[in-house]
C-alpha cells in the first residue's frame, strides 16, 4: 500500500528520531567509561612520578639497600663472592647463571670416584678460579681488584674444601661418570681450550689407572683413544 506523501514524510521523521534516541542510549555509557579510564589508571599507578614507589620499596629493605631474596641459598660461591665484593642485587642476578654453569661441573666432579680427594679438590680450585675470572665483566673496578686479590691468594694455597657444598656419593660406575665429567668440562665456557684439554686428560688418565672403577674392554679402548688424541 502506498501512503500519501505527507504521511510518508512524517513517518520517516519519527523513525529517524527513534533511531537517534536509541543511538544516544548506547553511546552515552561508552563515552562515560572512556572518560573515567584515565582517572582509574592514575589511581592504580599512584599518580605520575610516585607510581613506582611501592614497586621500588618491594625491592629494598627498610634501610634502602637493594636485596635479592631469590639469590639466598642458590649457590655457595655466589654467596661467598657477595660477601667478599659487596655485590649489588643487579650484579647477583647477572652472575647467578654463571654460578649454575660452575655447578654443572662441580657436581660430577664431586662424584668422580677415580680421583683421589686431593685431585678432586685441586680440580675444584681450578673450576672456582675460572668462575671468578668469568664474573669480571659484571664487577666495578674496586670489586675487580678485590676479586683478583682473592683469586691470587687461593691459587697460592694448598687445595682445601671450598664453599658449603655437600660431597656427593662417589659413583662406582666408571665410564658414565668419566664421560659426564669430561663432557661438563668441555661445555664449561669459563675454561680456555688449553685448560679443558689438560683437565679432561687428567680425568681420563685417572679412569685408566689401577684401583679406578672397573671398565669394560670396549670402554677402556674408547678412553685410551681419547687419551692418545688429547696428548697430541
Amino acid at each position: 500500500m502506498t501512503l500519501p506523501e505527507g504521511e510518508s514524510t512524517q513517518m520517516e521523521v519519527e523513525h529517524a528520531r527513534s533511531t537517534w534516541a536509541r543511538t544516544r542510549l548506547v553511546a552515552l555509557p561508552i563515552l562515560l567509561a572512556l572518560l573515567a579510564t584515565p582517572s582509574l589508571l592514575a589511581q592504580k599507578g599512584g599518580g605520575g612520578k610516585g607510581g613506582g614507589s611501592s614497586s621500588k620499596q618491594s625491592d629494598e629493605d627498610d634501610t634502602g639497600v637493594a636485596v635479592c631474596p631469590q639469590i639466598v641459598g642458590q649457590h655457595p660461591l655466589l654467596e661467598e663472592l657477595s660477601r667478599e665484593l659487596h655485590l649489588t642485587c643487579a650484579q647477583e642476578v647477572r652472575i647467578l647463571p654463571l654460578m649454575h654453569d660452575e655447578e654443572a661441573v662441580s657436581k660430577p666432579l664431586l662424584a668422580y670416584a677415580a680421583f683421589t680427594a686431593e685431585e678432586r679438590q685441586a680440580m675444584r680450585l681450578k673450576v672456582e678460579l675460572a668462575a671468578r675470572a668469568k664474573v669480571g665483566p659484571f664487577l666495578l673496578p674496586d670489586q675487580q681488584k678485590k676479586n683478583d686479590e682473592e683469586a691470587a691468594s687461593l691459587a697460592t694455597k694448598a687445595p682445601k674444601k671450598m664453599g658449603k657444598k655437600k660431597k656427593l656419593p662417589a659413583s662406582a660406575d666408571g665410564f658414565p661418570s668419566e664421560e659426564a665429567l669430561s663432557g661438563a668440562l668441555d661445555s664449561y665456557s669459563a675454561l680456555t681450550m688449553a685448560q679443558k684439554k689438560e683437565m679432561i686428560l687428567a680425568v681420563k688418565l685417572a679412569a685408566r689407572r689401577d684401583g679406578a672403577p672397573a671398565l669394560s674392554a670396549e670402554q677402556a679402548t674408547k678412553i685410551d683413544a681419547d687419551i692418545s688424541f688429547l696428548r697430541q
